[in-house]
């Protein structure tokens, strides 16, 4: 990841033990999920195995995005809007700069990570470097409340579509300040085309609605 508006400064030991928290967190999340679900798991290879890695889930509520991180093929730092606790991975931090230092953190490092709810913004993530981008798209994953956990034995498919590299345009980066508000926009609204191809295209291929709201 090459540097442009400034850096975070996350310690080593801070990286390894949320490497460490991430592992566990997988490892316990896959044995209770499959206990309690019926899961169906799509495109998994589509996680790069190693390096830095950028999974977007626009519409994942805690508990689906929770299962995504269960039966992904490496561990997972999942960020979103409060509440982050409860997935047992990174401690709880607010929208704005503090989510953008760790995300660009963990991607520095070779990490993993997944975005909820566009917090941050993947577009800022992306004007920083390049970085695969997989979409990842869940379909059962939510109650009759969007926000509420599906009913016990249930069937959940998790997609993990095909990894793209998404970077500005020509116009967009011919400016002194790689991190200038129209190119994030325009990053922005790549990923979210992006994202939302995946979801018409896994909801074609399950023939079950793909429905969630964001994390509120």
């Amino acid at each position: 990841m090459r540097p442009c508006c400034w850096r975070a400064a996350v310690s080593g030991p801070d990286l390894a033990q949320l490497a460490g928290r991430a592992a566990h967190s997988r490892n316990i999340g896959a044995l209770l999920a499959r206990t309690a679900y019926r899961i169906e798991v799509h495109g998994r290879h589509h996680v790069p195995a190693h390096g830095p890695a950028l999974l977007v889930g626009s519409d994942l509520n805690l508990f689906s995005a929770a299962i995504v991180a269960s039966v992904a093929c490496r561990p997972i730092h999942t960020l979103a809007p409060g509440a982050l606790a409860q997935l047992g991975d990174i401690p709880v931090i607010s929208p704005g700069i503090a989510a953008a230092q760790w995300a660009l953190e963990l991607l520095s490092a070779g990490a993993a990570i997944m975005v909820t709810a566009d917090v941050p913004p993947p577009g800022y993530l992306l004007a920083h470097g390049s970085v695969p981008i997989t979409p990842v798209v869940v379909i059962g994953g939510s109650g009759k409340v969007a926000e509420d956990p599906p009913r016990l034995r249930s069937k959940i498919e998790v997609y993990f579509c095909a990894p793209h590299t998404i970077e500005a345009s020509a116009s967009e980066s011919d400016t002194s300040d790689p991190c200038a508000l129209r190119v994030v926009q325009g990053l922005n609204e790549r990923v979210r085309q992006l994202t939302s191809d995946a979801r018409n295209e896994c909801g074609r291929r399950s023939g079950r609605p793909v429905i969630g709201r964001v994390h509120r």
